[in-house]
């Protein structure tokens, strides 16, 4: 049932992608003075943005029916044991750079399977692709602190995942990832950034209080944040 809803509803999203390319190419024509650059480059506007639509839908939906396997059914699972997942991950980031919540998951896959070199490329490119994302950020600051060969690249990565304009999803995802950002500052002797962070997350308890009580699966595989 959940199949035959998934693809009536990527049908539904194809016929409405048509109807509003249509619309505005009929739109464009009646306008006199359009070339017909303006209505290529019109229609061409149009795609984009619906097909990046279409793309990022499919990501969620992939992803939706990965989530929930990894956090029910394979819940006891380690992520090591998670390769099954690593192609859905790279589909799903393939088609929506900006869905970062796949990332942590498939580079710590990759590393715990001995694929250290693609894990840390994965984080990067995850920068890369949401260069705001505190999460993304201080999961590759761990990475680099665990499987890299230089404690200064991480401690930098680090520094960048606690500057200002850095962007998390709630205050639970920042709570859960700035005691390894602190540990990585204390490893690289920068107490000065450590008391940053313990400053933060004072404010967080005191801010949230009762609400960050871990959930059931928040560090149910190998210690890794869940993400």
């Amino acid at each position: 049932m959940d199949g035959l809803r998934t693809r009536v509803v990527v049908l539904l999203v194809v016929t409405l992608l048509a109807i509003a390319l249509g619309g505005q190419a009929l739109a464009d024509s009646l306008v006199p003075e359009a070339s017909a650059a303006d209505t290529n480059a019109a229609v061409g506007r149009a795609t984009s943005s619906y097909l990046t639509g279409v793309r990022s839908y499919a990501a969620a939906a992939l992803w939706n029916r990965l989530d929930p396997l990894m956090h029910g059914y394979y819940g006891g699972v380690s992520l090591t044991d998670m390769r099954y997942m690593l192609s859905s991950i790279s589909l799903i980031v393939a088609l929506d750079p900006q869905f970062i919540h796949a990332y942590p998951v498939g580079s710590w896959i990759l590393v715990q399977n001995g694929r250290v070199d693609d894990g840390l490329a994965m984080a990067r490119r995850a920068v890369e692709a949401n260069p705001r994302s505190g999460m993304l950020l201080s999961n590759r600051a761990q990475l680099e602190y665990l499987y890299g060969d230089d404690l200064s690249a991480a401690v930098q990565t680090a520094e960048r995942a606690i500057e200002s304009d850095v962007v998390w999803t709630d205050l639970r995802e920042q709570h859960t990832w700035l005691p390894i950002l602190g540990d990585i500052f204390r490893q690289g002797d920068r107490d000065d950034l450590d008391a940053i962070v313990q400053a933060e997350l004072v404010r967080i308890d005191e801010e949230a209080g009762d609400s960050l009580a871990p959930e059931e699966h928040d560090h149910d595989h190998d210690g890794v944040p869940d993400h």
